[in-house]
């Protein structure tokens, strides 16, 4: 529907009201002044390209099929899907705007999609059900004419574009750059850094992260299962493997750490991912037996993987029932990367005698003997004193080197 139709129809038949008040919002570079209207919210549907719920759908397509057609049905699950998600801080959100009112404007279009503001339309759904009265969706209104490419900058100029706007979840945000960059070709990288102000640097370390992911869903036999990496939290361990496998030293090596963290990956649950995943890829490149010890693992997980059936669901809880309740698999990655720690910690051990040899010497040469005769009696007998402690170490240090060296 034209925009101009859309106001003045919706004006005439009492779903539309014009509030008189108007923003200056930042839209594509540059401010605009836009009016604010409220649209009853049954003439208002969710728009299922919006990036937030790119997972959500994922999901449903992993574990149903297509989504359904009927517009009424469609708007029912993605509602459910935004509840699921985040049920307490949805709850909040319902009885702030109860209580106070809608307190943040919307974006819809004049077709009546939602472009930002999903979880306020969401609330206000469940507000008009719990009252059986009618709730108006507070809005700025553009245009529908404006084409897939324009909306998608529309969307990532309000919810990404703005330092105040709460972030994507960071697996749903490496998901809508996939679809937006990679899969639609919607933008080229540096559009949709442009909108989503996003730095250059940033961008490319995001794609690096968008092919990581991917191959990691490939490698556990669930391609393109976003909602099972997102189920997973493993974002802190694919921003780690992205960054960390620049030190190796081929693409061999490459290939070999990424399977390995892979298979850690799925099998290994605990702990501060990102950090955990550092110090394992910085293992698999210094310690060659390590890697050959997770190399296995990372075989065995795979010939598991294989032998899936070919129908198997693409969800989070046949993945952690058939593939990751492998007890000694697990039992026998964790036990090699504690053995490679420990390792690590005699090889340190090891390294500080020699640092504590050569600091003694750094510092003993950092007494400048010109000086000594301005020091105090008493600071003279400190350093003589020092001195004979320091000869006596020497000897003791001496003794024990001629006995393993005799």
């Amino acid at each position: 529907m034209e925009l101009n139709e859309f106001i003045n129809t919706g004006i005439a038949e009492g779903w539309v009201r014009d509030t008189g008040s108007f923003d200056e919002v930042f839209i594509d570079g540059s401010n605009r002044k836009c009016q604010k209207y409220d649209v009853r919210i049954d003439k208002l549907h969710y728009n299922v390209q919006n990036g937030r719920i790119a997972t959500f759908v994922s999901r449903y397509r992993a574990e149903h099929g297509e989504l359904p057609s009927d517009a009424q049905e469609l708007d029912d699950l993605i509602e459910k899907m935004i509840e699921s998600a985040n049920p307490q801080k949805l709850k909040t959100t319902r009885l702030d705007i109860k209580m106070k009112g809608q307190q943040e404007t919307a974006v819809v279009l004049s077709d009546g999609i939602v472009v930002d503001g999903n979880r306020r339309f969401t609330c206000l759904r469940m507000l008009a059900r719990e009252e059986n009265q009618p709730r108006f969706l507070r809005c700025y209104v553009f245009p529908d004419t404006y084409d897939r490419k324009a909306i998608k900058a529309l969307e990532l100029e309000i919810q990404m574009g703005r330092d105040e706007k709460e972030n994507y979840d960071e697996i749903t945000r490496l998901v809508d750059i996939d679809e937006c960059v990679n899969v639609d070709g919607l933008m080229t990288a540096d559009e949709y850094a442009k909108h989503a102000n996003l730095k250059a640097s940033e961008m490319k370390k995001r794609l690096k992260e968008v092919e990581i992911l991917k191959e990691y869903l490939e490698f556990i036999g669930m391609p393109g299962a976003f909602h099972v990496a997102q189920d997973q939290k493993i974002y802190g361990g694919i921003e780690s493997l992205a960054a960390r496998i620049k030190k190796c030293k081929d693409e061999n090596q490459t290939e070999d750490v990424k399977n390995c963290a892979y298979a850690y990956l799925a099998l290994q649950a605990d702990g501060d991912r990102a950090r955990v995943v550092r110090d394992y890829v910085d293992r698999l490149i210094e310690d060659p037996d390590f890697m050959d010890e997770q190399l296995d693992v990372a075989e065995s997980f795979l010939e598991k993987v294989e032998d899936l059936p070919a129908n198997a669901p693409s969800t989070t809880e046949f993945f952690r029932d058939h593939v990751v309740n492998e007890p000694e698999l697990r039992g026998e990655q964790k036990a090699s990367f504690e053995k490679t720690k420990i390792k690590k910690g005699n090889q340190q051990v090891k390294s500080n005698q020699v640092k504590a040899a050569t600091d003694a010497l750094d510092n003993l040469q950092s007494v400048d003997v010109d000086l000594l005769a301005k020091l105090t009696p008493e600071q003279r007998t400190q350093i003589r004193e020092a001195l004979e402690d320091i000869q006596a170490e020497v000897a003791r240090v001496t003794r024990g080197l001629d006995g393993v060296d005799a």
